[in-house]
């Protein structure tokens, strides 16, 4: 507990932030006229685009978070070697700047990458065009998405099938129950039989993040994620000077329920994200103000006990992988 304590401390914590998880969007605003129509339909994803990297992708826990998140990706979907044939492209839902699509496509896996944000696809299309590490029969095709809308289609023309999925860093937290359930129900379709579909959510319970906060006695921000709904809801800002959004805190279970429902899919497993380690919103301050090896040492201790019971309910995200049956 002290050790949260002083290493909570020695971050710089901003009230009116929010966790910098690549999210897949909220709805599009309609343009009051012509000459304020670029700003009226930039979204707060637009804005998060532009400091994303710095203050999360590029930061040394950020790097050790995403790292984790990338060995279950490479076990699922990574061909053995670049002469492997993959019979269909992976999704992924909410790609942020581009970085998971890309290290899939260094390790010859073809990505249909998919975001609400322009701001976010055209980071990604940077990042792909100056990575000299993608082979160019693998660069990641990257597609507007809004998963809110009831109409939307994921489809890949001539492909309508994917050999997998993923969502990465809370990028369902923007979707509400309800558009959580029409996405299971969409991927039973749309996975083909054996294929793995990997989710890491925010979860309803952050054990670093709720320790800090009591040491601290900021109560209401320590239970912020806990509420009597069964799937706490938080309004907050992505970005600074931008329009609040809804967030939704989600355990576990409900996850595992409701792609469970569809009959399509069963868990093969479930670990936490950021047991250890600082909070992904504090990314970018624990990174400059925790020595090295201490964060090496968090990082390992988060690996060694993130994936046991109860610890896989505490992190700051979940991990949890299904198969499609």
């Amino acid at each position: 507990a002290l050790l949260i304590l002083w290493m909570g401390k020695r971050c710089v914590f901003h009230s009116s932030s929010t966790s910098t998880d690549p999210v897949a969007s909220s709805s599009k605003s309609k343009s009051a006229s012509r000459t304020n129509n670029a700003t009226s339909t930039e979204t707060p994803f637009d804005k998060l685009a532009d400091v994303y990297d710095s203050s999360f992708c590029d930061t040394t826990v950020g790097r050790l978070l995403r790292r984790q998140t990338w060995e279950h990706f490479d076990e699922a979907f990574a061909t053995s070697n670049f002469k492997s044939t993959q019979t269909a492209p992976i999704l992924e839902i909410g790609c942020g700047t581009g970085d998971d699509a890309l290290h899939l496509a260094s390790k010859y896996v073809y990505v249909l990458a998919t975001d609400y944000s322009q701001g976010m696809l055209r980071k990604a299309r940077q990042k792909c065009y100056l990575n000299a590490t993608v082979p160019r029969e693998c660069q990641p095709t990257f597609k507007k998405l809004d998963l809110r809308d009831s109409h939307y289609d994921v489809s890949l023309e001539p492909i309508h099938k994917f050999a997998g999925a993923y969502c990465n860093f809370g990028g369902l937290n923007n979707l509400s129950p309800e558009d959580i359930g029409h996405l299971a129900h969409e991927l039973s379709e749309l996975i083909h039989p054996g294929g793995k579909v990997v989710l890491v959510v925010m979860g309803r319970f952050c054990l670093f993040e709720t320790l800090y906060y009591l040491l601290t006695s900021n109560f209401k921000r320590a239970f912020r994620r806990l509420k009597r709904a069964r799937n706490a809801e938080s309004v907050a800002r992505v970005a600074p000077n931008t329009k609040k959004q809804t967030i939704y805190f989600y355990s576990p279970y409900f996850i595992e329920k409701t792609f469970a429902d569809t009959s399509q899919f069963q868990v093969i497993r479930k670990r936490a994200i950021g047991l250890t380690l600082p909070p992904s919103l504090w990314s970018r301050s624990s990174s400059k103000n925790m020595h090295p090896s201490l964060l090496s040492f968090l990082s390992w201790s988060d690996s060694m006990l993130s994936g046991y019971w109860p610890f896989f309910y505490l992190g700051d995200h979940f991990l949890i992988e299904f198969e499609h049956l």
